[in-house]
């Protein structure tokens, strides 16, 4: 492992090779950002909650962070260190716990456990102070005339602190993967007539959930071998292709829902009785109550989509919500197989 990473200290000079590697990954990042500001502004009706002020907090960490590495790699602001300094940090902090709240902000779609969440959730505000202040304080010193003091502790410092994010993320998308995959299998009347939907949307998940950590352990790998300035500008295109999957995999949930609403008539026609929904057995035997259950789950999930995220649906998605506040006002769902007890009406967006 080398700790003697080029381009960590003041007014290091890059190769010109290097330059054009760190100027594409900058550029790219900075595109990506002004697509996803976008997109967030397009998608989002109700802007408010935390997954979007999270995703917008992300977005925008990523371009403070890259102005600031322009300024440092490019010497353009060599009389002011401390302030690509202060952009660099900031931006850090921003995009890398920022991206971490967004996983947790939507981690409660599917974990009702809430001794499950407060853990992540202590897990991300702990490696939040433990790991971005120590950080703060030693690119500071890094960056100072007396850069020969901190450059070897900010080296080392560095790679536990990205190694830590890497197991942080890697935990909440391993749960968020387990929860899906459990949910989806619990399901039975859901899988018979969702299958092909339901298995390719969980492919789709544990696929995306591996290309994160790929790009993740190439950011360790660029790390431990010293390319300071190639990784710190491969740090920023990674998040933001972390972002737009991010985005993916929501509207997937998003399509998933929507479709199941108008291919199950059941879902959204209100056929199933109060008493059904109170978890009381109909004429029909068990399995017709099993198969309102899950039904009932999936609404309240979608309830929680639009509600907690705040995203624009479309006419389907507006009728579920209708018929499930008309016919469940008041009633409990059951969900077999997983712990939501709560009343749909509390979930439904007036």
């Amino acid at each position: 492992m080398s700790v003697n990473d080029t381009g960590s200290t003041l007014n290091s000079e890059l190769p010109l090779p290097v330059t054009y590697i760190v100027s594409s990954f900058l550029s790219v990042a900075l595109y990506n950002v002004v697509e996803l500001t976008g997109t967030l502004f397009l998608t989002f009706k109700r802007r408010s909650g935390l997954y979007f002020w999270s995703f917008f907090v992300a977005t925008w960490g990523i371009a403070v962070y890259c102005i600031g590495f322009i300024l440092k790699d490019f010497n353009l602001a060599k009389s002011i260190p401390y302030f690509y300094v202060t952009l660099i940090v900031l931006g850090w902090s921003m995009m890398v716990t920022g991206q971490s709240m967004v996983l947790y902000s939507r981690l409660h779609l599917i974990v009702r456990s809430h001794i499950i969440l407060k853990l992540v959730l202590g897990m991300i505000i702990i490696d939040a102070i433990v790991l971005h202040i120590p950080t703060t304080v030693l690119c500071y010193g890094a960056n100072s005339p007396l850069y020969a003091r901190f450059s070897v502790p900010y080296a080392v410092y560095e790679r536990f602190e990205v190694s830590m994010f890497f197991v942080q993320e890697v935990i909440i998308s391993s749960i968020y993967v387990y929860k899906t995959y459990k949910m989806l299998r619990s399901e039975e009347p859901i899988s018979e007539l969702h299958g092909n939907t339901g298995r390719k949307l969980l492919r789709n998940l544990i696929v995306i959930s591996m290309i994160v950590i790929a790009l993740d352990t190439c950011i360790i790998v660029l790390q431990f071998v010293g390319r300071y300035a190639s990784q710190t500008a491969v740090k920023a295109f990674i998040y933001s292709v972390k972002l737009k999957l991010e985005f993916n995999i929501l509207n997937q949930l998003v399509g998933f829902v929507q479709r199941m609403s108008v291919s199950n008539p059941d879902l959204i026609d209100g056929s199933g009785s109060r008493n059904t929904l109170n978890g009381q057995q109909e004429e029909g035997g068990t399995s017709d109550l099993h198969h309102h259950r899950c039904h009932c789950s999936l609404a309240v999930f979608a309830c929680r989509i639009r509600h907690d995220l705040g995203i624009s649906a479309d006419r389907y998605m507006s009728k579920v919500l209708h018929i499930t506040k008309r016919e469940g006002a008041g009633q409990e769902c059951t969900y077999s197989g997983s712990i939501i007890t709560e009343p749909v009406q509390s979930l439904v967006v007036n």
